[in-house]
């Protein structure tokens, strides 16, 4: 009873988005926010200095892309520093950030034009997963399933980023970015930037946003008809089904 408790707390948190609460480095002064590009196409690595609670600008930050120095620059008055980047190759690259000691770490998914992305708004689309271990296996394997194929996006509505990671890493979910869902703005974001989105997985007021953007949509939410899931296992045999009818168009022509 205890640890089930423990987890609705732990889930009624993250939906609060309660990231002042002294978790395991959340007190951090260094913040690094997760990015996705496609090959060639420039991005801008963003970090934010802070200090207990307000932001603090005016600090040099250095940058390491999988612990290789990269570059450095300041941070402006409201704490903000951003870097280009121009990657060569598809992956995910780790990036650390430093500054006066403190640092702090985020994922730039570089991806090929070619390549699928998946979008997980994880709020609605793990709620299960974290009160129910077995919700969580079930949605865990699942996006290591998808990864087979598939490039992962995880998006957060409510909660801090670093809430968002920290709950994932926390489950042993793969390692994917975490993006700040703010509608329509971050699908353009995401378009601008080559990236090919080729379903997405959430609540249905996400899915909707969504809906002249992205043809597969998903959803388990029970009033959304030909949306509607029941489980995870759905979900991957419509995208396989999806793939598959494809794949039998083309070999017909």
């Amino acid at each position: 009873m205890k640890a089930y408790l423990t987890k609705k707390l732990r889930f009624a948190l993250l939906i609060l988005g309660f990231s002042i609460l002294p978790a395991t480095g959340s007190l951090s002064a260094v913040i690094v926010y997760d990015r996705v590009t496609t090959v060639g196409t420039p991005v801008y690595l963003k970090v934010l200095t802070k200090g207990r609670i307000f932001a603090d600008g005016g600090r040099l930050v250095e940058f390491f892309l999988d612990d290789k120095r990269f570059d450095k620059n300041l941070t402006g008055g409201d704490g903000y520093g951003y870097l280009k980047y121009t990657p060569r190759h598809a992956g995910i690259v780790k990036v650390r950030a430093t500054s006066r000691g403190e640092s702090g770490t985020g994922l730039v998914l570089v991806m090929k034009k070619n390549e699928k992305a998946v979008l997980i708004e994880i709020e609605g689309g793990f709620k299960d997963a974290f009160i129910s271990d077995i919700a969580a296996g079930a949605s865990r394997q699942a996006v290591k399933q998808m990864l087979k194929k598939y490039r992962v996006i995880y998006l957060s509505r409510y909660t801090g980023i670093r809430m968002a990671r920290s709950s994932l890493d926390e489950l042993e979910f793969p390692d994917a970015p975490v993006l700040r869902w703010q509608g329509e703005q971050t699908l353009n974001a995401l378009k601008e930037k080559g990236v090919n989105l080729y379903a997405i997985i959430g609540p249905a007021s996400v899915i909707d946003t969504a809906a002249d953007r992205i043809k597969k949509r998903y959803t388990f939410d029970q009033n959304q008809k030909e949306q509607t899931v029941k489980d995870w296992q759905e979900v991957m045999e419509r995208l396989e089904e999806n793939a598959s009818k494809k794949s039998q168009n083309s070999k017909h022509k």
